[in-house]
């Protein structure tokens, strides 16, 4: 837990993580370029109408560009209690630039941050690889390379949301946890504590992972009352706490405020629709019952929620879990489906969408098969039961209570470290010609995944933009 140790870059690490950089940044120039003319526009004006009329990638929401261009709780503050409070400063140094520059300079600065988090990603896994799986520097090299060819991997170094800022932290809590198992040390409460602070203020449900990392790696002394108090009660109740005191400060109010405009609103359409004639009423009841029919179509793809009320409203119990699993688990979130490319699954995008080539199930077959193989070669290992119970976690929320389901692939950042993980305990138990066919695999499917998923998403970031403004 030394800051300049665990963010120091090793002289073994320097020429990949050079290359991961130049990567990194090449592609966020290309999202920049694609998006400047409509983002930085002169003044403040109706930020929220551009951003989210006008970036659509895949499901991901423009909440960071907006609240770094004009703060507010704008995340759900239940489901990302500090995340507001910690882009503050980038909204603070977007506010000097952009009175000092007269334009809105939000995407050079949320870039920046995101560069950062998926340099150190990137970092993390093949420190993990190397020192917590003991794989060889090529191997781990090319087993961090898999990953981040997969496509929701590949797009999260540029996506404007929060999924990249929580990859990072649950890649650093596996390799501050896995480290304290080389050693066979115990973390202390305030590291269980500070890194609850900081992955459940960003997601909360992240937050159960740190605890899951405190168990796994501190065994029954989990439970010694010190421990518990101070690295899980206390942390977990006050970040509730936090999160009940924001809904109540920031959005109560200004759900009444929107409640009684809306109110107030309806009440003056309807008086002018009894002004208009009978045609000009019809005309407009058919336009509202078609915008009824959208809106209902939208729901839908959400699936029937347990109840209309409350947080089981999130969960849905008719969405096809097989189908989810093979199109889009294991699906989109490795390969990108060519049809409906990177579309919005509330807007345009079916919630299952087929490969156009049959050779794609093929790869996932054989990504999946590799999965489960490597799960029972390190199913004696306490660091693959910690990352396949953070797995566990996610899929008993999407899969089970159906959180997220729709774009269940858009949630890949929160557990698709799984894959390489558990496969990389198939390297420790392979030797002679099997290690060299399984590493030859795992090179052929990144070479595969590298071009699969690059090219259309080059090709899209260099396509010019059809603004609906």
């Amino acid at each position: 837990m030394k800051p300049f140790k665990l963010f120091g870059i090793k002289p073994e690490e320097r020429i990949q993580a050079l290359v991961a950089l130049v990567l990194i940044i090449v592609l966020n120039a290309l999202f920049i370029w694609r998006m400047h003319d409509l983002f930085m526009q002169e003044g403040f004006g109706p930020y929220w109408k551009t951003f989210e009329r006008e970036l659509h990638l895949s499901g991901y929401d423009p909440l960071t560009y907006l609240g770094v261009t004009d703060w507010d709780t704008v995340y759900n503050v239940y489901r990302h209690p500090l995340l507001a409070f910690f882009i503050y400063p980038l909204y603070l140094l977007n506010s000097g630039l952009s009175a000092l520059l007269g334009v809105n300079c939000v995407q050079y600065i949320v870039a920046l941050f995101l560069v950062v988090c998926s340099l150190y990603s990137y970092l993390f896994t093949y420190r993990i690889h190397r020192e917590i799986l003991l794989l060889t520097r090529f191997d781990a090299t090319l087993m961090s390379v898999f990953y981040f060819s997969m496509a929701y991997i590949m797009l999260s170094v540029i996506v404007p949301d929060h999924f990249t800022i929580s990859m990072f932290l649950l890649l650093l809590t596996l390799y501050v946890s896995g480290k304290c198992l080389v050693r066979n040390k115990e973390l202390a409460w305030w590291q269980s504590a500070l890194m609850f602070f900081f992955t459940a203020g960003v997601t909360l449900s992240n937050g159960v992972k740190t605890f899951l990392a405190g168990f796994f790696v501190n065994g029954r002394h989990f439970f010694r009352l010190r421990y518990l108090l101070l690295g899980v009660l206390i942390p977990a109740a006050l970040m509730w706490g936090v999160s009940c005191w924001e809904y109540r400060t920031y959005v109560w109010p200004k759900e009444q405020a929107r409640a009684a405009a809306k109110q107030k609103k309806a009440a003056e359409r309807e008086q002018a629709i009894a002004s208009m004639s009978t045609e000009q009423q019809r005309m407009v009841r058919e336009q509202q019952e078609k915008r009824k029919q959208v809106l209902a179509r939208q729901a839908a793809k959400s699936g029937t929620p347990m109840k209309k009320v409350g947080f089981l409203s999130w969960t849905d119990t008719s969405t096809s879990r097989i189908r989810s699993i093979y199109e889009n688990l294991f699906g989109e979130a490795i390969q990108f489906h060519r049809q409906h490319f990177l579309g919005d699954t509330l807007v345009f995008r079916p919630v299952f969408v087929s490969y156009d080539w049959g050779v794609c199930y093929v790869i996932e077959g054989v990504i999946v098969l590799l999965f489960l193989v490597g799960l029972w070669a390190g199913r004696r290992q306490r660091f693959l039961w910690l990352v396949l119970s953070c797995f566990a976690f996610d899929m008993s929320i999407h899969l089970v209570l159906g959180f997220g389901l729709n774009e269940i692939f858009i949630m890949a950042p929160h557990w698709l470290f799984t894959i390489p993980f558990a496969i990389a305990y198939l390297f420790r138990n392979t030797c002679g010609i099997c290690h060299f066919l399984l590493r030859a695999t795992i090179v052929l499917l990144s070479f595969y995944l590298i071009l699969y998923n690059g090219i259309p998403l080059v090709d899209f970031l260099l396509s010019p933009i059809q603004s609906t403004i």
